[in-house]
């Protein structure tokens, strides 16, 4: 039950990775290493990066958009 819940988080790590154009497989042997908290700790990591990425392109646009106007 924890391995297939570690691959689970892993499979969802490989998909947030693949959103920053990085398409990369994660060895399973790292399944042995890590925890299934390491694996969510960095899973929210990833998830926190990528929200700050949308915010910060936000902004970006919206300062293009008002020299634009």
């Amino acid at each position: 039950m924890e391995k297939e819940k570690k691959r689970n988080l892993l499979r969802e790590i490989e998909g947030l990775l693949a959103k920053y154009g990085t398409q990369s497989e994660i060895d399973p042997y790292v399944l042995e290493y890590l925890s299934s908290k390491d694996l969510e700790k960095i899973k929210e990591e990833l998830i926190e990066k990528q929200k700050r990425v949308i915010e910060t392109n936000h902004e970006w646009l919206m300062q293009f958009k008002k020299e634009k106007s």
